[in-house]
């Protein structure tokens, strides 16, 4: 008797959960909504960063051509030296003037080095030599001068990259890039090559250069900072600032009171190398036969 009433009780409990199941409603996917429209993202007119609004721009008032100048300077040099010591080819790093380039070639074939080793074995090599100048500028003349105030749609310029001593060589890799098959770097030798026989000579000659810079006119009316663009000389901007440092303006006016502001100097350099004379000259286990990233 008694399991008969748990086999009633158990079918009356698997009756109920039927009849809750048959109840329960049946889930609904979740339904997916739409993306919301985005809105057109606004676009932003293009201002130069370095533009100020002006009333009134600069004027000059007085503009020197550059005074004569007497300045020493290194000349870095990367050096093919063979494994007989002989060199056949040398090419400047970062010249101070482009025009220091010209007499390279006919200089490669009468330098001679103490052959370059690694492992006790001689190797070719990328030497790098600095030659120390002193320079005489003269007789310099913009033949061409554009000076105007710094537009708000002027393009971005890129700026030209300037380092004191040897600091800049620091961007260059260890590794010879391109790569020149059988020579090694000068930073895995185990001694630097010495330099024997490294005639230098330079005859003096007529330059004629384009300078572009970025010119900022204090609220005083002289020239404040000058940042050169392009492809520049790092001796003609230096010898462009010491220049710059004479002009006199009278400075730009916003809301009737005198404010700093900048202006693009384009223009045309005349001038005279008169000399180049090597006064001194060293090697270094840095190379520089490689392209530094940008």
């Amino acid at each position: 008797m008694r399991r008969l009433c748990g086999i009633l009780v158990a079918a009356a409990a698997l009756a109920a959960s039927g009849a809750l199941h048959a109840q329960a409603p049946a889930l609904k996917p979740v339904e997916v909504l739409p993306d919301p429209v985005r809105p057109a993202l606004a676009e932003i007119a293009y201002s130069h960063p370095l533009f100020v609004p002006l009333d009134e721009p600069p004027k000059v008032v007085a503009r020197l051509n550059p005074a004569d100048l007497e300045v020493r300077v290194p000349l870095a040099l990367a050096v093919r030296v063979l494994e007989t010591g002989k060199v056949s080819e040398i090419a400047a790093v970062e010249p101070p003037l482009k025009a220091f380039t010209t007499p390279l070639p006919t200089l490669a074939p009468k330098w001679r080095y103490v052959p370059p080793t690694k492992g006790g074995r001689p190797v070719a090599t990328w030497a790098t030599q600095i030659l120390e100048l002193n320079v005489s500028l003269e007789k310099g003349v913009f033949s061409a001068f554009a000076l105007e105030p710094l537009k708000k749609d002027d393009p971005l310029a890129k700026v030209f990259r300037e380092s004191a001593g040897d600091a800049w060589m620091a961007r260059y890799p260890a590794a010879i890039d391109p790569k020149d098959e059988g020579a090694v770097s000068v930073e895995e030798l185990d001694a630097l090559p010495a330099a024997e026989k490294t005639p230098w000579s330079f005859d003096a000659t007529r330059q004629r250069t384009r300078v572009t810079a970025l010119v900022e006119i204090s609220d005083q009316g002289g020239v404040s900072r000058i940042l050169a663009t392009g492809d520049a000389e790092p001796l003609l901007v230096r010898w462009l600032k010491e220049s710059a440092a004479k002009w006199k303006f009278t400075p730009g006016k916003a809301g009737g009171k005198p404010v700093a502001s900048w202006m693009t100097l384009d223009a045309t350099l005349d001038y005279t190398i008169d000399s180049a004379k090597k006064k001194a000259e060293r090697s270094l286990k840095k190379n520089l036969r490689s392209i530094p990233p940008s």
